[in-house]
């Protein structure tokens, strides 16, 4: 992860008043409905959601649950994030008191260090007991200090009462975690090796069609149209015919939601790693010329995601304009909003100046901008506009907390 840039004010949205009025208006009724779906379906341990924001529709793209990024996040809020992780552990067992993150494996990576530095100390204000430990040591080979010994997960001599995953197990579920008898967090059959992004989306149109009959509204509104055709190899172009079937379908849909509601955008698509993460497997296209024209760079990109692992699936998404920028550098924006549980906690504009609307903004040169949500994610204001700071955050830990319940439903459903 990159530094904070310090930026003042927060400015454009052009903004889809249907949307906007019906969530502030029905916001009561918003709260009960996800209350009750957080008791059948309790969410992830934390989790951080990439937004956009159209101005004519705001989704999620990306719903991360082995998050980095948290030393980004508002230093004044630390109350916040305290609460939040004592509710979920205390849900888990009052009796808890050590907890043992399971880090990304050896990495030099300083943004990504100084996260589970802020992370880890969260938890310590929180009041528990942390140590932090990689899988694998600087040689590649398992930590030797990580010991299962009848199905009790040590640390040389630190015995956690539970286990934080903050490793995404892109290479797999490691030995050493099978039959733990502590409870492991997030379930690690929510890692990489296991997820889909095609199965996320699904469980989420699921709950935007039951969400968008309490407000009536058109699920487009919140909701990143989608398509998966099973195997792909941009080397060999093995199934690039069912890929550029689906995406000229995915096309149509696209311009007739475009045409029903008079907007004079361009239809893009973002091509992605089915799973994975780290901004990496991802391209836009823009029409089926281009797909069917792919250059080597394109393919070579498009060949291995994070830790060399193969591309053999991919996720065809509705691709999204974000249509916010910040003052006074004008560089364009996207939400990310944090979770410890169902309870929002804040998060930051990713933004990039060398990027445009429409493009990919997590990759290298992004910079951060704490969003200061304090009540405003969990509060509207009826005596603000609906354009107001206060309802635009609500609005975005509304659509946030959409896509941690599309989570949550995996996670219930998740075959160990």
């Amino acid at each position: 992860m990159h530094n904070i840039k310090t930026i003042a004010g927060y400015t454009k949205s052009f903004s889809n008043e249907e949307l906007h009025s019906a969530i502030i208006r029905n916001h009561m009724n918003i709260e009960s409905w996800f209350r009750k779906q957080w008791i059948k379906y309790p969410a992830p341990f934390y989790s951080s959601i990439d937004l956009r924001n159209s101005g004519y529709k705001i989704a999620p793209v990306d719903t991360n649950l082995f998050p980095a990024g948290f030393n980004n996040l508002d230093n004044n809020l630390d109350f916040l994030y305290i609460s939040a992780v004592q509710h979920v552990l205390e849900r888990i067992s009052p009796a808890l008191t050590k907890v043992l993150i399971i880090s990304e494996n050896h990495t030099r990576n300083q943004f990504y260090l100084s996260s589970i530095n802020s992370l880890s100390n969260i938890i310590r204000k929180a009041g528990y007991e942390v140590i932090v430990s990689s899988l694998l040591d600087s040689n590649g080979e398992t930590e030797k200090l990580l010991t299962n010994k009848d199905q009790i997960l040590s640390h040389g001599s630190f015995t956690p009462d539970v286990i934080l995953l903050n490793n995404d197990l892109s290479d797999g579920i490691p030995e050493i975690l099978n039959d733990i008898k502590q409870p492991i967090l997030p379930d690690k059959n929510l890692g990489w090796t296991n997820r889909s992004k095609t199965i996320h989306f699904e469980y989420y149109t699921d709950v935007i069609n039951n969400f968008s009959r309490l407000l009536q509204i058109d699920p487009w509104f919140i909701e990143p149209l989608f398509r998966n055709c099973g195997e792909i190899d941009f080397k060999t172009k093995q199934g690039e015919n069912c890929l550029i079937r689906h995406a000229s379908r995915l096309f149509t849909l696209i311009q007739e939601k475009y045409d029903q509601y008079n907007i004079n955008e361009e239809p893009y698509i973002m091509i992605k790693a089915d799973s994975g993460t780290y901004g990496m497997g991802i391209m836009q296209v823009r029409n089926i010329d281009e797909l069917m024209s792919l250059n080597r760079k394109q393919r070579t990109k498009m060949l291995k995601t994070k830790g060399g692992n193969k591309v053999d699936r991919v996720i065809l998404q509705e691709g999204i304009y974000s249509n916010e920028i910040l003052k006074p550098t004008n560089h364009v924006a996207e939400p990310v909003i944090y979770s410890f549980g169902s309870n929002l906690v804040g998060g930051f504009y990713r933004l990039h100046d060398a990027k445009n609307n429409s493009e990919n903004l997590n990759s290298p040169g992004m910079t951060f901008h704490p969003i200061p949500f304090k009540e405003a994610c969990i509060n509207p204001n009826d005596n603000e506009t609906i354009y107001s700071d206060t309802n635009k955050f609500y609005i975005y830990g509304v659509i946030a907390r959409l896509a941690i319940l599309a989570a949550s439903k995996e996670l219930y459903n998740i075959e160990p």
